[in-house]
């Protein structure tokens, strides 16, 4: 930790991968007071015991970020959401296909130093193993280049080989891989599913969020003819996947997240492939597969169609990431679907909304949202008008709450007529 300068722009890993031995010392670092070092990173899956009470700047015995770091998220999850609120963190609103050209070369927050988890070297190469994804852009950017090796990464295919020259520091694994539960849906969640599972083509490619709908639907993907997989992250159902799929099948990723067994699995098929996000998130490859299906959740819709899915009652628990950039290609793509996924209610709200309350995100603009799915039903939102529309959001809202949302619908006409 001493070998990272004043005023470092850090990029940390995200997701499952979790250098503990780095972060353990970051805790008990007093790094630069008079010039922090600002440590970037994503959602982690892990506990984030690196940030800690120091956040505030008190000395605190049981380690945190003191006053010589600071700690910024493009994507804020649940364990770090008091603190995005307390404004003890920074978030930083970017579409996950622009984090390589922000943080990669000439970017405007290019790297200074990149820290990465990979497997021991082999040929004079290390490998990035379970996650891709922005890291090569990050660490052709960085002066400094600070690598945990874990003996347990596997070593994957694709474009997750480095040269050993590039690594400047080396520290050996002190923990486990990190891993990630797999999310198990309810009676609920199966009706979601039922109905998404309608909407998906024979021989298309598909793209999933995180969460239970999409592990389940993921599971289950076997079961249609010809699927091939196109996402930025998969979790532990692609083992059915894969063990239901022939050989011709495909599976484009830029990382995985889940158990040990699958992370051995990824690495003993070939035909799972690793890629960078500047490929996995690229609009324009993706539009260029026949029948690209994308399928995510969000916090709300609108019935105009707009969707958050960063922000509740205007503070900040997630992030832009990259629905949208899938959204985008799903909607150029020939025979392509964009899914939005939901549940009508959560804690008791509905998430069909006359409107997006004023200073709510807008993370999927109206106009590229194609289908909204909920447990009552399906609404095609594409070719619809924006009457129509509202009335398609309203038929599977929550029932208790369609009348609401109606006379709402109606008393914001009757104003647009007013004036």
């Amino acid at each position: 930790m001493a070998s990272i300068p004043p005023r470092a722009r850090v990029v940390l890993p995200h997701g499952g991968i979790e250098p503990r031995s780095v972060y353990d010392a970051l805790a008990v670092s007093r790094g630069h007071p008079d010039a922090p070092p600002t440590l970037y990173t994503g959602l982690q899956f892990g506990d984030y015991g690196f940030l800690g009470p120091g956040l505030s700047g008190e000395e605190s015995a049981i380690g945190g970020l003191g006053p010589g770091y600071r700690f910024v998220t493009w994507q804020v999850g649940p364990a770090v959401r008091h603190m995005a609120r307390a404004g003890r963190i920074g978030v930083l609103p970017l579409r996950f296909r622009d984090i390589p050209r922000t943080f990669g070369p000439g970017g405007r927050l290019a790297a200074d130093v990149a820290v990465i988890q990979c497997a021991p070297p082999r040929d004079g190469k290390v490998n990035l193993g379970v996650s891709c994804s922005i890291f090569p852009s990050v660490v052709a950017a960085a002066d400094l280049v600070i690598a945990e090796i874990h003996p347990d990464m596997p070593r994957t295919a694709g474009e997750t080989d480095l040269p050993v020259s590039a690594i400047d520091l080396a520290v050996e694994a002190t923990a486990p891989l990190g891993t990630l539960p797999r999310a198990k849906p309810d009676a609920i969640d199966e009706q979601i599913i039922a109905y998404v599972r309608k909407l998906i083509p024979d021989d298309a490619w598909v793209q999933l969020g995180v969460g239970a709908i999409p592990d389940s639907i993921l599971g289950r993907l076997h079961e249609h003819p010809g699927i091939k997989l196109h996402s930025g992250m998969l979790t532990d159902p692609l083992i059915e996947f894969l063990d239901g799929t022939g050989r011709d099948t495909r599976v484009v990723t830029g990382e995985v997240e889940g158990s040990h067994e699958m992370y051995a699995r990824v690495a003993d098929d070939p035909r799972v492939t690793f890629h960078p996000t500047t490929v996995v998130h690229d609009v324009p490859h993706m539009a260029g597969l026949d029948r690209f299906v994308s399928i995510n959740s969000a916090i709300e819709v609108d019935l105009d169609g707009q969707v958050n899915g960063e922000t509740i009652d205007g503070a900040q628990v997630s992030g832009v990431g990259g629905s949208l950039d899938f959204v985008e290609a799903a909607r150029y793509s020939r025979g392509g679907r964009s899914i939005i996924a939901l549940r009508s209610t959560a804690k008791g709200r509905s998430r069909i909304v006359d409107r997006l309350e004023a200073g709510t995100a807008v993370t999927v603009p109206r106009h590229a949202v194609d289908v909204v799915v909920t447990e009552h039903g399906v609404a095609e939102l594409a070719a619809l008008d924006l009457a129509g529309r509202a009335e398609a959001l309203i038929e599977i809202a929550d029932p208790t709450v369609r009348g609401e949302l109606r006379a709402r619908l109606h008393e914001r006409r009757r104003g647009a007529q007013r004036a």
